[in-house]
C-alpha cells in the first residue's frame, strides 16, 4: 500500500482539533482520516462505508512518530468527526477496536 503522504485530502471534512497542534481531517475521496501535527502528516486511518457504518480496517502512525500516543489522538479525532456527523463505527483494526473497548464513553459509537 502506498504511503498516506501520496494521497493528499481532496475533499476534507471540518477538522477535529485534538490539542497540542494536532488536527484530524477526513479525506472523503481517499477514504482516510488524517492526523497532522503542526501541518505534518503523522498518521492515518483507512476506512470505507458499509451498511451505514464507518468501517476502519487499518490505523497507522508513520514509523518516525510511533510510540508517542499519536494513534490514540487519531482515534479520538476520528471518533469526534464520526459522532458530530451522527455516524457509527465498525473497528476491524485491533488497535481501533481496543481504543474503543478501553474507553466506555465511546461505546455508543459502535455499530
Amino acid at each position: 500500500m502506498s504511503p498516506a503522504s501520496q494521497h493528499p485530502p481532496s475533499t476534507p471534512s471540518t477538522p477535529a482539533a485534538t490539542g497540542d497542534g494536532f488536527t484530524v481531517t477526513e479525506d472523503v475521496d481517499g477514504g482516510r482520516f488524517l492526523l497532522h501535527r503542526d501541518g505534518e502528516l503523522v498518521g492515518y486511518a483507512e476506512y470505507h462505508h458499509h451498511d451505514g457504518s464507518v468501517v476502519v480496517p487499518h490505523v497507522e502512525t508513520l514509523i518516525q512518530h510511533r510510540g508517542q500516543g499519536y494513534g490514540a489522538k487519531l482515534m479520538d479525532g476520528l471518533l469526534d468527526i464520526v459522532r458530530s456527523d451522527d455516524r457509527r463505527v465498525t473497528p476491524l483494526c485491533g488497535f481501533a477496536a481496543g481504543h474503543i473497548r478501553d474507553n466506555p464513553r465511546l461505546h455508543d459509537l459502535l455499530r
